[in-house]
């Protein structure tokens, strides 16, 4: 199991990141996933879903590869704990965006029924070609460590 000293040295830890464009088809399909009108013709922002997709698949690592960062595999049966996103402006469909991510915080709990398990949340930054930030997804990952 990671001790709690190697998983405190991840706070900061930046992932390769990379770049995305939301192709409107994705929007699409995520406002008919969720239940949501579609948009209006001419509209190109898109379902406010579709930053969290966004971002987790384009932090440059793939998901087994970002569970292994923090001492952990698929089989270990890591969550989604929860997850938030914060928008400085619409994210639009045809925009190609710049996203970045590092650790933010890490915790580890122990729990009367779950035993130990450790809270690593990570924010990824969605930046527009102005340069500006557009969304910060921060998800909160859950990993089981059971021995």
């Amino acid at each position: 199991m990671i001790t709690e000293d190697e998983l405190s040295a991840l706070v900061g830890h930046r992932m390769p990141g990379g770049r995305a464009r939301i192709e409107p088809y994705v929007d699409w399909l995520t406002r008919d996933v969720v239940g949501a009108p579609q948009r209006a013709p001419g509209d190109d922002t898109v379902h406010p879903a579709v930053a969290f997709l966004v971002a987790q698949g384009n932090v440059g690592l793939e998901l087994e590869e970002v569970f292994a960062l923090f001492g952990a595999r698929s089989q270990d049966g890591p969550m989604l704990g929860e997850w938030s996103v914060d928008f400085a402006r619409p994210l639009r469909t045809g925009v190609d965006y710049d996203v970045t991510c590092r650790v933010d915080r890490v915790r580890r709990k122990r729990g009367a029924r779950t035993g130990v398990f450790d809270l690593a949340t990570v924010e990824i930054g969605l930046d527009g070609p102005d340069g500006a930030r557009h969304a910060t997804v921060r998800p909160t990952y859950v990993f089981p460590r059971r021995s």
